[in-house]
């Protein structure tokens, strides 16, 4: 019957694949998904970058005082990758994180549960009433559904930053520098959650945050991640 319902919505509200296009049966066509440019292994056991051998810390972060204990992420910034998170962000289009995002960050989490809780990585009220939604609370909402994990909106902005992006590291850890506070006392292992990890500043700000009031330790997940 679901198949039967399925095929009519799909005759008469045909969809189209937001990365090329072309008439799809899903938020991307077959030859998108193939296209994806997944992050696989070997990588890095802290930052999650591809690497040569599986190792526990890479040359480019071991001299880097991350907050969270690891990094994960399925896809790499680029390509069809980035053109999921743009579609997310910035035309709304909500429905490709239960269809596709939610399930690859799920998948290539790696790191063994149980946690107490998943954390989004907020947005400032001024950015997320001009958006009308935060894109990591529906990533971690998502992700957690898949968990059978509680979703904590603990984490807060306490103050605006500068956009990031065209930001070098050391900027970019001064820009979120006490930029996040933490609503009430936290405990146990917890996954912050957010849609792109460039540097990791603003996860690892986020990251000390939850440490300082109370976390025993935190990773991070999201959806894509510059390599």
């Amino acid at each position: 019957m679901q198949a039967y319902v399925e095929a009519l919505a799909d005759l008469f509200y045909p969809q189209w694949c937001l990365s090329c296009d072309r008439r799809a049966s899903d938020v991307v066509c077959r030859v998108c998904f193939e296209a994806l440019p997944r992050i696989g292994r070997p990588s890095c056991g802290r930052c999650g970058i591809p690497a040569a051998f599986e190792m526990r810390v890479c040359e480019a972060c071991k001299t880097v005082d991350f907050g969270f204990e690891s990094a994960r992420a399925p896809l790499r910034y680029e390509g069809v990758g980035k053109e999921i998170v743009h579609a997310l962000k910035y035309r709304g289009y909500t429905r490709v994180v239960e269809k596709l995002a939610a399930p690859l960050m799920a998948e290539a989490l790696g790191v063994p549960g149980p946690f107490d809780a998943v954390v989004p990585v907020p947005l400032h009220r001024a950015r997320k009433r001009k958006r009308g939604f935060n894109q990591a609370a529906l990533l971690a909402r998502g992700v957690a559904g898949r968990m059978n994990t509680p979703v904590s909106d603990t984490l807060q902005v306490v103050r605006s930053t500068r956009d990031q992006v065209e930001l070098s590291a050391a900027e970019r850890r001064a820009n979120v520098a006490g930029a996040f506070a933490a609503k009430a006392p936290l405990r146990g292992r917890l996954l912050l959650v957010d849609d792109v990890l460039t540097t990791g500043a603003t996860l690892s700000a986020c990251a000390d945050t939850l440490i300082e009031a109370g976390a025993a330790e935190v990773h991070s997940l999201t959806l894509c991640r510059t390599c």
